[in-house]
C-alpha cells in the first residue's frame, strides 16, 4: 500500500510596500480626500496594492466603518477625519488574502537506484534449482549495487522458452516469478528491469523516507536530479477557484524545477516550467468579482491578484526555493525551448523570451546580479513516454509507435528514454543570486506587488 500523499507548505515572507508607508508616515489623520491623494502619488507601489488594500474604501462603500468601530453605523458616509491606525487594519486585512503559501507533495518511498553494474568474474551464490539452466548459460551478468539482486541475459532454451531472454534473481538466489505476464523469464532487458524495480519498490517501501510526489516529470529536459513541483497558492482569497492540473483549490501558479550541473560545473535550480491557469482561465473566460455574479454567466472564473504580474511573483518564489535549497544560480529555458516541449505557441515566446527576461533585468539591476547566458547537457528525446490503462507506461518513437511493453515503473520508463536519446547541450538564461539579493530574502524585505 502506498504512503498517504502529504504537503509541505510555507508561507512566502515578502512584504507590503503600501502597509511599510502607512506604518512609516508622520501624518496621524486626514480626510479621505487627503489619503486618496496622497495615496494616488505614492512612487513604487502599484496601483493593484492600493485597489486590494482598498484603505479608504470607495465612496459607496461602508465596511471600513464597521472594521474600525468608530462610527455610527454601516450607512454612514466617510468620515471627515480617518486616523492612520484605521487605514492599517483596512490594509491589512485585505491584503492577508493576497499573501502566498508554497507547498510541494511528498510521500515515504524507497527509491533505489537505477544503475546496476556489469560483472564479469563473479556470479550469483545458493542458486535454486530451477534457476540453475539459466544462469549455465548465461551471456551477460547485471547487479544492483547494493541490493544484490541480479539480471541475467542467457541463452536457455527448451520447448516453454525461447533464447535469448532474461532473468531476475533476488539476493537469495531465487527466480522473481512475480510479474503477472512473464512468470520467471522476459523477453527483453528492460521489462525484467522494471520488474526488478517494482519488487525492489514493494518489499523496501516500509524503509523508505519522504520524498515528493510527482506527476508530470516527463515534460522536462531529460537528466535533471530532484524533480519537483511546487504550488503557490492563495489560501485566504475569499473566491473559490479549482486548478484542472494538479486539482487544488486557491492555486494561482505551478512550478516545475530539477536540479542541474551546468557545462562549466556550477549547480543550479532549474526552472522546468512557471504557469498560472487561474489567469489563464480568466482571459479566456472572464472573471468575477463577487458570488452572485455567478448567476449572470456560469463561465466566469473567480478573480486573483496580480493578473499583470503572476510572472514576477514565481519568480520571487523561485528565488526563495533557491535560497533555501542553497542554490546560488538559477536556470530558466528559451520560449523556443518550451515551444519544442508544447508546440507553438505565442503565449510561451512572450512569457519566456519578453516577460521573465525583463524581469530577471530589473532583479539584476537592484539587487546586483549577475544575470547572463549557460550551457547544460541534457538529451534530445527521440520520443516520449505515456500511460495507457491499465497496463503502464510505454516509451514511444518519434512517429509514437511503441518500443517498449507496458512497464509498471515510470522512472523506469524515463531512464530507459533518455539512454536511448541522443546528448545534446541546450543554452538557458542564468541568474545568479547576489549576497545583497539573499539577505534581502532571508529578512522577508522582498516586495509583495512589484520590485
Amino acid at each position: 500500500m502506498n504512503a498517504t500523499v502529504h504537503a509541505k507548505s510555507y508561507s512566502l515572507p515578502f512584504r507590503s510596500k503600501l502597509i511599510s508607508w502607512l506604518e512609516s508616515t508622520p501624518q496621524k489623520t486626514a480626510s479621505w480626500e487627503q489619503w486618496a491623494g496622497m495615496l494616488n502619488n505614492l512612487q513604487g507601489i502599484r496601483s493593484e496594492e492600493i485597489q486590494r488594500a482598498d484603505p479608504f474604501g470607495s465612496p459607496e462603500a461602508a465596511d471600513l466603518i464597521s472594521l474600525a468601530q468608530t462610527f455610527e453605523s454601516e450607512s454612514t458616509c466617510h468620515p471627515s477625519s480617518i486616523s492612520k491606525w484605521e487605514l492599517l487594519v483596512k490594509a491589512k486585512t485585505n491584503l492577508s488574502r493576497c499573501f502566498p503559501t508554497i507547498q510541494s507533495h511528498w510521500r515515504q518511498s524507497y527509491r533505489p537506484t537505477l544503475d546496476v553494474r556489469t560483472v564479469h568474474n563473479t556470479v550469483p551464490k545458493n542458486i535454486e534449482p530451477r534457476a540453475r539452466p539459466f544462469v549455465d548459460r548465461a551471456q551477460t551478468f547485471y547487479q544492483h549495487p547494493s541490493l544484490g539482486y541480479w539480471i541475467i541475459r542467457t541463452g536457455y532454451e527448451d520447448l516453454m522458452t525461447v533464447a535469448p531472454n532474461w532473468i531476475v534473481l533476488d539476493p537469495s538466489g531465487k527466480l522473481v516469478l512475480s510479474h503477472d505476464r512473464h512468470k520467471g523469464w522476459f523477453p527483453t532487458a528492460v521489462e525484467a528491469f522494471d520488474e526488478m524495480h517494482r519488487v525492489i519498490h514493494n518489499r523496501f517501501d516500509a524503509f523508505g523516507i519522504d520524498n515528493p510526489a510527482t506527476i508530470f516529470d516527463q515534460f522536462s529536459f531529460l537528466g535533471g536530479n530532484n524533480y519537483q513541483e511546487w504550488f503557490v497558492r492563495l489560501p485566504n482569497w475569499p473566491l473559490k477557484y479549482r486548478d484542472n492540473h494538479f486539482e487544488l483549490d486557491q492555486l494561482l501558479i505551478h512550478i516545475r524545477t530539477t536540479e542541474r550541473v551546468d557545462y562549466d560545473g556550477r549547480a543550479l535550480l532549474m526552472v522546468e516550467e512557471i504557469q498560472s491557469p487561474w489567469h489563464a482561465d480568466i482571459r479566456n473566460n472572464g472573471s468575477y468579482t463577487v458570488e452572485y455574479e455567478l448567476d449572470e454567466d456560469g463561465d466566469l472564473i473567480a478573480d486573483a491578484p496580480f493578473g499583470k504580474e503572476w510572472h514576477d511573483l514565481a519568480i520571487k518564489a523561485v528565488i526563495w526555493l533557491a535560497v533555501q535549497q542553497g542554490h546560488n544560480h538559477i536556470g530558466f529555458s528559451t520560449g523556443k525551448q518550451q515551444c519544442q516541449r508544447w508546440g507553438e505557441l505565442d503565449g510561451l515566446m512572450n512569457l519566456y523570451d519578453l516577460d521573465i527576461p525583463k524581469c530577471l533585468k530589473k532583479i539584476a539591476s537592484r539587487f546586483d546580479c549577475a544575470n547572463d547566458w549557460a550551457t547544460i547537457v541534457t538529451r534530445k528525446p527521440e520520443g516520449n513516454i505515456r500511460y495507457s490503462k491499465p497496463d503502464g507506461w510505454i516509451v514511444r518513437d518519434r512517429d509514437n509507435k511503441p518500443v517498449t511493453p507496458p512497464l509498471k515503473n515510470k522512472e523506469v520508463a524515463l531512464f530507459y528514454l533518455n539512454q536511448r536519446s541522443t546528448p545534446v547541450k541546450e543554452h538557458i538564461r542564468m541568474f545568479s543570486i547576489s549576497p545583497m539579493l539573499k539577505l534581502s530574502m532571508n529578512a522577508g524585505d522582498i516586495p509583495l506587488f512589484g520590485w
